[in-house]
């Protein structure tokens, strides 16, 4: 029987601010759930909103977690996603065989994107991750192609414009890629929510595969997640009750990308331990965000994250780096 639950915020300052296309982080804000599973036996989880993501606010989730304290009968409201995710993760006991998971490098906008992609080749990354629509395209496809000519053709590339490209752009830089098609391993969301068909469409014309994130966050989620023929990329946290979830991803294993939102080690271990129970999934994960200069995480900086790993992020002692609720 599951006894007295409990949470606490955290608050994070990103060493330096980390651009997108369309948003600058300066901090990372959350909670951390914690369920008196009995017997000496503790569950956590994390309840990380992004509400550009189309979750709840920080205000709504401290809300409903303190309203959970007072009856942790009340049903998890799917409205509430990250209140969901946390909540039942600390529920939750999980049971699958874990493994080992390989890591696509981050690289950050702009040109320091070079220097860091030729130091994380040469630690052993096969897969890199750049943040792009941040300069003017004829940049961005310059440094891009330098990146192509210094780092070996082993290596591929996502591009992630954080769906800020318009059908033009998407266009002009799927005509600049076509000669690098065997470096691209997927464009991630170019074009806005709402415009998958379009993707879709420039998918079958090019030839380049394309990923699917915030579209699997917006009104439409469901049907992409069951339609959409390309890779997808799941950020877990914000994607609701984590049993269901494994449920929903189950039949598309094979296409899923699992995504960090810069969390803590409490929400990469719900992840991974979500991630253990869909064996058929084998791309490389993004969570190379270990950047924050706290205690709250464990730095992996390293190609593959090993089940070893897992055993230096201890939930109970990030819980306890955090103060009590005033």
């Amino acid at each position: 029987m599951l006894g007295k639950f409990s949470f606490k915020a955290y608050r994070r300052t990103f060493p330096s601010p980390h651009q997108t296309s369309g948003y600058v982080w300066k901090e990372r804000e959350g909670y951390i759930v914690r369920m008196d599973q009995g017997g000496g036996r503790f569950g956590y989880g994390e309840v990380a909103p992004i509400p550009i993501f189309g979750t709840e606010t920080l205000l709504s989730a401290r809300a409903f977690l303190e309203a959970f304290i007072q009856d942790p009968s009340i049903e998890l409201p799917i409205n509430l996603p990250c209140c969901c995710f946390g909540v039942s993760s600390s529920k939750h006991s999980y049971s699958a065989q874990r493994r080992d998971y390989p890591i696509a490098g981050l690289l950050p906008a702009g040109h320091k994107a070079l220097e860091l992609a030729i130091e994380k080749v040469a630690s052993g990354y096969r897969t890199l991750k750049w943040k792009v629509g941040v300069l003017d395209l004829v940049d961005e496809q310059a440094i891009l192609h330098d990146l192509f000519k210094k780092t070996p053709h082993t290596v591929v590339f996502r591009l992630d414009p954080n769906a800020s490209w318009s059908e033009q752009e998407l266009v002009q830089w799927i005509n600049f890629l076509q000669p690098y098609r065997h470096r691209i391993d997927f464009i991630e969301q170019p074009l806005a929510v709402n415009k998958e068909l379009i993707m879709a469409d420039l998918v079958h014309q090019s030839g380049l595969a394309i990923a699917l994130d915030e579209s699997l966050n917006g009104s439409e989620a469901a049907r992409w997640l069951c339609e959409w023929k390309g890779p997808l990329v799941i950020k877990a946290p914000l994607m609701g009750n984590v049993d269901s979830l494994v449920e929903r991803l189950r039949p598309r294993a094979k296409q899923l990308v699992l995504s960090s939102v810069f969390e803590t080690g409490v929400g990469l271990l719900n992840t991974l331990e979500l991630a253990d129970a869909l064996p058929e999934m084998n791309r490389a994960i993004g969570f190379d965000t270990s950047i924050f200069l706290d205690k709250l995480n464990i730095s992996i900086f390293k190609p593959l994250l090993k089940i070893s790993d897992r055993r230096n992020i201890s939930p109970d002692y990030i819980w306890k780096q955090l103060p009590d609720l005033s």
